[in-house]
C-alpha cells in the first residue's frame, strides 16, 4: 500500500477508507548486484502495491451517491487495476525472482505515507458532493500518473519481452484513464480571465 511520493499515499488512502491499510515494513535485503535487478525487484512490488489501492477505489462509491459520469469512470480505473493486479500476481507465481512485497522503502517514507493515507482517508469519507469528487478525482489523477511512469520504468528494466510490451500496455492503458480525469477536472473548471 506504499506509494512513492503523493500517488500511493493517495492510494493508501483508499484502503484506509475502504476497510484498512496494509502497510509492508521495511526490511533489510541483500545488496542487489546491478541497478537493473533493482529497479525490477522494488519496481515490481511498487506498482503491485498501487494497483492493489486502485482496484478497491470504487469501493468508495458504495457509500456516496455521485453522478453517473464520475461513478463510470472510477468504475473503469478499478477494473483496469484489479486486471493489472490479477496479472502481476500470476507473472510472480511464475517467475519466482518476481517479489511482489519488498518495495524497499526506508521506515521514513513508509511513515509519511502511512500519515498521509489517514489523513485524505479521512477527507474523502467524511465529504460529499463536489469537495469529495474534487478530492477523489485529484487523487486519481496523482495515482494514475504514478503509476503509468512507474510501469514504463518497470518496462524499460525488464528483460523479458512479453512482460515488457504487457508493462508498456499497461502505462498506455493508466495514462488514458489519467487524461480522461483531468477532462473531467478541466469540465467542471471555472476561471475568469484577469482583467
Amino acid at each position: 500500500m506504499k506509494v512513492p511520493f503523493l500517488p500511493l499515499g493517495f492510494l493508501i488512502l483508499f484502503s484506509v477508507a475502504v476497510g484498512g491499510c496494509r502497510l509492508h515494513q521495511y526490511s533489510e535485503e541483500a545488496p542487489v548486484k546491478a541497478e537493473h535487478s533493482t529497479t525490477d525487484h522494488h519496481g515490481y512490488a511498487l506498482l503491485f502495491a498501487l494497483l492493489g489501492d486502485e482496484k478497491d477505489v470504487s469501493k468508495l462509491l458504495v457509500v456516496k451517491r455521485e453522478r453517473a459520469e464520475l461513478r463510470e469512470l472510477i468504475k473503469a480505473i478499478s477494473e483496469t487495476a484489479a486486471r493489472g493486479h490479477r496479472d502481476l500476481e500470476n507473472s510472480a507465481k511464475t517467475d519466482r525472482s518476481i517479489d511482489l512485497h519488498k518495495q524497499g522503502l526506508p521506515p521514513a517514507e513508509s511513515a509519511t505515507r502511512a500519515a498521509i493515507a489517514r489523513v485524505k482517508g479521512k477527507d474523502l469519507v467524511t465529504e460529499g458532493g463536489k469537495e469529495f469528487e474534487l478530492q477523489l478525482l485529484l487523487t486519481q489523477n496523482e495515482a494514475l500518473t504514478y503509476g503509468m511512469h512507474l510501469a514504463e520504468v518497470v518496462a524499460k528494466a525488464e528483460s523479458n519481452a512479453d512482460r515488457a510490451n504487457y508493462l508498456w500496455q499497461l502505462a498506455s492503458n493508466l495514462g488514458q484513464l489519467q487524461r480522461k480525469v483531468m477532462a473531467m477536472l478541466l469540465a467542471n473548471y471555472n476561471w475568469t480571465k484577469p482583467t
